[in-house]
């Protein structure tokens, strides 16, 4: 298994466990958030503060059904799902998901609607 995917297959995991020291490990300090969804951040402090609350109230998870990996990139298709704490409404979706590994961490990391 690559380096990368290594890394996707880790903070998939950490993810879905609500783990959210584990999830930003596999993560660059520069790491850069790509989406076309919402706005991206940069910075391990901003991705931290992007995912806190989610960690720490939401019931959430998500699955891979495909990855394609090349060279220092991993493409999966993941199907995600989310249950807001507040109103309990569940919400789940596709996506396609793009790491780029910069100097063994996940350095970008692309979120495209599916």
């Amino acid at each position: 298994m690559s380096e990368i995917e290594e890394l996707a297959c880790r903070q998939l995991e950490a993810y879905n466990a609500s783990d959210l020291d584990g999830f930003c490990d596999c993560y660059h300090d520069q790491v850069e958030v790509w989406n076309d969804l919402a706005p991206g951040t940069s910075g391990i402090t901003s991705f931290r503060d992007r995912y806190q609350d989610m960690f720490a109230r939401w019931s959430f998870g998500g699955t891979v059904s495909r990855r394609v990996v090349a060279g220092d990139h991993a493409v999966d298709l993941e199907h995600w799902w989310r249950v807001d704490p507040d109103t309990g409404e569940r919400t789940e979706g596709d996506l396609l998901v793009r790491y780029t590994l910069r100097e063994g961490r996940i350095g970008i990391v692309q979120f495209l609607p599916a």
